[in-house]
């Protein structure tokens, strides 16, 4: 990585918990501007949690599963899937204090320096409500598709 702080590991069993975590702090307020109690909304998202990580399992054998670390501390979770023909985002979260300090910007611009060098687009499925949609479209994503729920974004080699 570019910035010597950011480093990436892959993620263990280990990681469950602040996986957990991590999830239902990037989710939820939406719900609760729906009027939600807490523990109605953690419930929720624990089932969400456990269907996500059936996703990543079902759906990308070969992701490469990773926890993001700031100065050897996690703070944020990167799943990529590296097929033949486009490099996938799947999944990029951090955790919220970590959030809009360049580090999202620095790993979607490493994946995008990957995905040049590979000669491969790199896309990704992104909910339509996500304030990253915009930071993609500054990154030189385009949105290629929607769906009543989310953006297929893409980034192409120039």
């Amino acid at each position: 990585m570019a910035e010597e702080s950011i480093t990436l590991r892959p993620a263990t069993e280990d990681d469950r918990d602040f996986l957990r975590g991590l999830y239902k702090s990037s989710r939820g307020d939406d719900l609760r501007g729906l009027g939600w109690d807490e523990p109605r909304i953690d419930e929720f998202l624990e089932m969400q949690y456990e269907a996500h990580q059936n996703f990543l399992v079902t759906d990308h054998p070969n992701l490469q599963d990773q926890i993001v670390l700031s100065y050897g501390e996690p703070v944020g979770h990167l799943a990529v899937d590296q097929r033949s023909d486009e490099i996938r985002l799947v999944d990029l979260a951090l955790l919220p204090e970590h959030r809009q300090r360049g580090t999202g910007t620095l790993l979607i611009q490493e994946l995008q320096t990957q995905a040049a060098a590979a000669q491969r687009p790199l896309r990704l499925q992104i909910i339509r409500f996500n304030r990253a949609v915009e930071l993609f479209e500054q990154l030189g994503f385009r949105r290629t598709s929607e769906t009543g729920s989310h953006f297929q974004m893409e980034w192409l080699v120039k």
